[in-house]
C-alpha cells in the first residue's frame, strides 16, 4: 500500500488548485456526459481546470507493468510532463488511470535511476520530466479542496436511491480514504445510498484478458443481480474502465440470454452537476447510454425544481 507522505517531492501541505484534467481513453469515447459534468461544474466550485492536452493512453498499469515496465513509465511520464509544462497538477476522474499515473509518478520520485532512464527515452521526442507535480483523484479534489462540508451545505439533495460501485483501484490506499470520500460525497448528493451483497466485487474488466465468459457471468452479472434486487434508481461509479466493462457485459448478456440490466450506470460527477444547478440535458445525460435513463432523469429534474 502507498504512504500518503511519499506521493512526490511537492510539499503535501502546499495545495495547488490548478489542474489539468486527464480524460483517458474511455471517457471521451463513451462517457461524454461525465466529461461535460466535470468540466462545467468544477470551475464553479473554485477549481481552475483545463484539459490535459496532447495526452495519450495512461497506460494501464495492470497490463503494461508485466509486459514492459519501461514502456509503462515512459508513456505515463509523457502524459505527466504535459501538465508539468503548464504548471498544473494532474486531476484524474477514472480509478484505473489514476492508479497508473499516481504509481508511475511515485516510482519516478522515489527512484532517480528510473527517472533518468525515462528521460533518456523522452529526449528522443525533445521532452524532459522533472516529476515535480502531484496526481490527484477527482474525489480528493472534491472532498479536500472544494470541501465535503461545503458540498453538504450547498448541494441540493436529489431524491433518488443509488448503489455504489467503488471498484478495485479505489482501494489503492491502506487507509481507504478514496472509498470513504466516494461514499460521503454520494451521501451528500442523494437521499439514500443502498448497500448490496457484491459491493466489494470487481467489475471483471481485467478478467476479460483471461476468460471473457467468467468476466461476464461470474463478475459483472453477479453484481448486476445484486444491484437489481435492491430496486435502486442508479449504480454510481467513478471509473471509466468499470463503466466500459459494465456496458460490454450488459450488451453481451442481453444478446445471448435476453438478460436486461436496466439500472442506469452513472458517474458521480453527473449527480454533482445536477445538484449544483445543471440540468441533465446540459451535460448530454440522455445520450450514449446502455440502460435507459429517462425515469432517472425525470426524478432528477423533479428534485431540482
Amino acid at each position: 500500500m502507498t504512504d500518503l507522505t511519499m506521493v512526490n517531492k511537492v510539499n503535501p501541505a502546499a495545495i495547488r488548485s490548478k489542474y489539468a484534467h486527464f480524460l483517458g481513453c474511455v471517457m471521451p469515447a463513451k462517457m461524454p456526459w461525465a466529461e461535460s459534468a466535470i468540466m462545467k461544474t468544477l470551475p464553479k466550485l473554485g477549481i481552475d481546470l483545463e484539459y490535459l492536452t496532447k495526452s495519450g493512453c495512461c497506460p494501464r498499469a495492470g497490463v503494461w507493468i508485466s509486459v514492459d515496465r519501461r514502456v509503462w513509465l515512459t508513456l505515463a511520464s509523457y502524459n505527466l510532463l504535459q501538465a508539468e509544462g503548464a504548471d498544473r497538477d494532474v486531476m484524474v476522474s477514472c480509478n484505473g488511470c489514476y492508479v497508473t499515473l499516481y504509481e508511475a509518478n511515485k516510482v519516478l520520485n522515489e527512484n532517480p535511476e528510473d527517472l533518468a532512464m525515462v528521460n533518456q527515452y523522452l529526449a528522443a521526442a525533445g521532452k524532459h520530466y522533472e516529476a515535480d507535480i502531484r496526481v490527484r483523484h477527482l474525489l480528493e479534489v472534491l472532498y479536500e479542496e472544494v470541501g465535503i462540508e461545503r458540498i453538504r451545505r450547498e448541494a441540493k439533495k436529489l431524491h433518488i436511491r443509488v448503489a455504489l460501485h467503488p471498484g478495485c483501484h479505489m482501494r489503492i490506499f491502506e487507509d481507504g480514504h478514496l472509498v470513504r470520500y466516494f461514499t460521503e460525497l454520494t451521501e451528500a448528493l442523494v437521499d439514500e445510498v443502498v448497500p448490496y451483497d457484491c459491493e466489494r466485487m470487481c467489475c471483471g474488466l481485467q478478467c476479460n484478458l483471461a476468460d471473457r465468459e467468467f468476466a461476464t457471468y461470474d463478475r459483472a452479472k453477479r453484481k448486476f443481480d445484486s444491484v437489481k434486487a435492491k430496486n435502486v434508481d442508479a449504480l454510481v461509479l467513478v471509473c471509466a474502465g468499470c463503466y466500459d466493462q459494465f456496458e460490454r457485459a450488459s450488451k453481451t448478456l442481453k444478446e445471448n440470454d435476453g438478460y436486461d440490466f436496466d439500472v442506469p450506470v452513472i458517474h458521480l460527477a453527473e449527480l454533482l452537476a445536477i445538484s449544483y444547478g445543471l440540468r441533465p440535458d446540459d451535460i448530454g445525460m440522455r445520450y450514449m447510454r446502455t440502460a435507459p435513463v429517462d425515469k432517472l432523469i425525470e426524478k432528477l429534474e423533479t428534485s431540482v425544481q
